[in-house]
């Protein structure tokens, strides 16, 4: 059998979901990428504690829906899979860059621009840095693992001239004190410069921590 396996373009309707009021009193925009077997509306609880006039945050959805179990359950969605990984990878990126972008034509001049992705959805930031050129002020690599398969050295978003934040709680179930010292060695040969938050926690985002981290770091 001569099977042959070919690639068309086509246009698709993603979803992203919003907290805050924008207007002339937003100081702080936050751009969101969820973890795997996430919704982008669950995101948003983590900053219940902001207050809605100065905060804008917006959170993008994976492209891929599945059920939660098997055929039936909660719909969630992820970023890529192994399967045409780098295909996936052109796709959330030309996706995230025409939604940040236009979200970013809409913001009052002075608002400070924050890129937070949790656990998938910070290996997903990661990836997309280094597709696109992505203007902002800060980055918070939340719980993610760092890709070690792309060379963040040659990123076309330029990664040591951001302020980038990495946390991650002590006691996260994926994050060992083992798999912390690859994520570090990753660090290292990309010769990142950023700042490591870790917390008392488990893989999830604590909200306590992420407004300590907006505190000490963005305000």
């Amino acid at each position: 059998m001569d099977i042959k396996t070919a690639y068309i373009e086509v246009k698709k309707t993603a979803r992203f979901s919003t907290f805050g009021n924008l207007g002339d009193g937003t100081k702080y925009f936050w751009f969101c990428l969820h973890g795997s077997n996430m919704l982008c509306e669950q995101l948003l609880y983590k900053f219940a504690d902001f207050n809605p006039t100065e905060h804008f945050i917006v959170s993008a959805e994976g492209l891929s829906r599945f059920y939660a179990k098997g055929m039936q359950g909660d719909v969630v969605a992820a970023w890529m899979t192994k399967r045409d990984r780098l295909k996936e990878i052109d796709d959330f990126s030309n996706y995230l860059s025409q939604l940040y972008h236009q979200q970013l034509k809409l913001l009052p001049q002075g608002c400070k621009k924050t890129i937070l992705g949790f656990s998938q959805g910070g290996t997903t930031a990661f990836r997309w840095m280094h597709h696109s050129i992505i203007d902002f002020d800060f980055f918070i690599p939340y719980s993610c693992w760092i890709p070690e398969d792309i060379n963040l050295r040659e990123a076309k978003t330029d990664l040591n001239k951001q302020n980038i934040i990495y946390t991650y709680g002590i006691q996260d179930q994926f994050l060992t004190e083992d798999r912390m010292k690859v994520v570090k060695k990753i660090i290292a040969t990309n010769e990142l410069k950023l700042n490591i938050e870790a917390y008392e926690g488990i893989h999830k985002i604590d909200k306590v921590n992420l407004l300590g981290i907006f505190e000490n770091y963005i305000k």
